[in-house]
């Protein structure tokens, strides 16, 4: 799996952005609104995606480079 780039990116730099931004919704923001077109759930909606996508992309490069050194294991007791 590739490292999620662009409007998939959970860089610091979103995450910080995520968060001042739903501060700033939960002080100035609308009354809570139906969770379709609540914009902090649908900040939140995203944030969340964004994680679980940074997440398995996090755990498929673990088993890689675990699957590598068990590769190189086997080849050097050979």
């Amino acid at each position: 799996m590739d490292r999620p780039r662009g409007t998939d990116s959970f860089s610091w730099l979103y995450r910080t952005g995520f968060r001042t931004s739903y501060i700033l919704l939960h002080i100035m923001g609308p009354a809570t609104l139906d969770s379709a077109i609540d914009p902090r759930a649908r900040r939140k909606r995203e944030y969340l995606r964004r994680r679980d996508l940074h997440r398995q992309w996090r755990e498929s490069r673990r088993t890689d480079s675990e699957s590598r050194q068990t590769d190189q294991r086997e080849e050097s007791s050979t």
